[in-house]
Parts: structure tokens; C-alpha cells; sequence
């Protein structure tokens, strides 16, 4: 008897264990995924260097999280929260670069960077002087640079201007797109059609400041500065010369 009471005992817990296996025990919701990208590096010119060790940060997160490309300039950030990030890519001898308001949201795998960026690293061409004089309705801006640009050996500059006397690469109205230089000085002509669409006015002085710059500037537009930034100049420079607006 005291058997049968047993094995009833023992027939009734597993049928208690087994209705509590039933239940569908509720999955921890997925927070993480892995952002990827990769990156193709050159010298302050365009010959293509060693893709590795640059090392790739998402801000703002902590603890920090950051990964390192390797030789072909691929990297991975592992489990980072979803959310919206700024990432900046840094490396010994290249000016850093950023990219604003990535988007990392859980779409069931990874969140992959588009478009690799080419980085370069930062100039080694100074400009040694600049001059500015009206030419007609015309400004002919003449820049030295060392070393010279030549045909075989281009250098990179490029050029800022202001109202302000203070113009810099941080304080500008206008900025130039990059210009090769094969030659020393090299001459820009702005006629008064540039000057205007450029903003400025008959008759305003204006200032001018020179840079040499790579080929690749790594620029990118910084929506906490509110214009572009540019990382490879060379500081090394001559203050800025003025000139009226024809």
C-alpha cells in the first residue's frame, strides 16, 4: 500500500514538472549588434600605405568601445547598444576623421558602414608666402610653398578667406577646395563673379589665409562646429593678406 502511495507521489511531481516545461520562458530582448566598416589609407598624396592600425572609436559609450583595422583596412565594433553615433578614425601621422549621426538599430545583424572613406595622412608642404594685387576686375593670388610642387612631385594646398583678419581654417567664410601645385608659386585668379559667389561684395576688403594640404584632407562636416573641418593641413604657415573686392 505504502508503495502505491509512493509511486502516485512520484507520478503526480513529474506531472508538476512537466506543466511548468510547458511554459515558454520569455527571451531577453536583443540591445547589441556589431557595427563593421573598413577604410583605405594613402600618403598626404595618392599612393595607398598600410591599412592597418588605425584605431576606430564610437563616442559617447561607456565603457568605450573601439576596434583596430587590419591590413585590409576592415574592422568591427562588437556589441555596441543601439542607438545614433559619432565614430572617428584615428592613426599615428593622420589627421582624424569623423563620421556623425550613424544609425544602429536592430535589424537582425549587423550594421554595416557604406562607403569607405580614403584617408590621408597629414601635409608636410608649408606655405612660405602668400601676395594678393588687382589685376583689372580680377585678384591674383600667388602662394609659395616648400617644397615646390613640380610635375613630378605635386604638392596640395588649399586656401581660406574672410572679412576678418583673424581668417583661418577654423574661422572662415569661404574655404577653396584642394589645388594641386606643379608649380612654384603657383597663381589663382578670382575674378569678381568668384569673389561674389563666394560672398563678398565690390569694395569689402578681404583676407586670405594658405595651407598646404594631401590630397585626401580627410574633411568632414562637424554639425557641432557647424562648417567643415579639415584635418591634414599643416599649421605651418604665413599670416593672411588682404585685398579690396574690385
Amino acid at each position: 500500500m505504502k508503495l502505491k502511495h509512493l509511486t502516485f507521489g512520484i507520478i503526480a511531481l513529474l506531472g508538476i514538472v512537466s506543466c511548468g516545461g510547458d511554459d515558454n520562458p520569455t527571451s531577453e530582448p536583443v540591445t547589441k549588434a556589431n557595427i563593421i566598416g573598413s577604410v583605405n589609407l594613402y600618403d598626404e598624396a595618392t599612393t595607398q600605405v598600410d591599412n592597418s592600425d588605425m584605431i576606430i572609436k564610437v563616442e559617447g559609450v561607456t565603457p568605450s568601445i573601439s576596434a583596430t583595422t587590419n591590413s585590409e583596412g576592415s574592422f568591427t565594433l562588437q556589441e555596441v547598444p543601439f542607438g545614433t553615433y559619432s565614430i572617428s578614425y584615428e592613426k599615428q601621422g593622420f589627421g582624424t576623421f569623423k563620421k556623425f549621426n550613424i544609425e544602429h538599430s536592430n535589424t537582425g545583424s549587423s550594421t554595416i558602414l557604406t562607403g569607405a572613406p580614403s584617408l590621408g595622412q597629414m601635409s608636410t608642404t608649408t606655405v612660405t608666402g602668400v601676395t594678393a594685387a588687382a589685376n583689372g576686375n580680377n585678384i591674383v593670388v600667388s602662394i609659395t610653398t616648400n617644397p615646390a610642387g613640380t610635375n613630378s612631385t605635386a604638392r596640395y594646398m588649399r586656401y581660406f578667406m574672410s572679412k576678418n583678419e583673424s581668417v583661418s581654417h577654423e574661422n572662415y567664410t569661404f574655404n577653396s577646395s584642394g589645388i594641386t601645385i606643379r608649380i612654384n608659386p603657383i597663381e589663382i585668379t578670382l575674378s569678381q563673379s568668384d569673389l561674389t559667389n563666394a560672398g563678398f561684395s565690390s569694395g569689402e576688403t578681404v583676407y586670405i589665409r594658405a595651407y598646404g594640404d594631401s590630397f585626401w584632407s580627410n574633411e568632414y562636416e562637424d554639425p557641432n562646429l557647424n562648417r567643415k573641418v579639415f584635418p591634414n593641413l599643416n599649421s605651418s604657415t604665413v599670416n593672411a593678406v588682404s585685398f579690396v573686392v574690385p
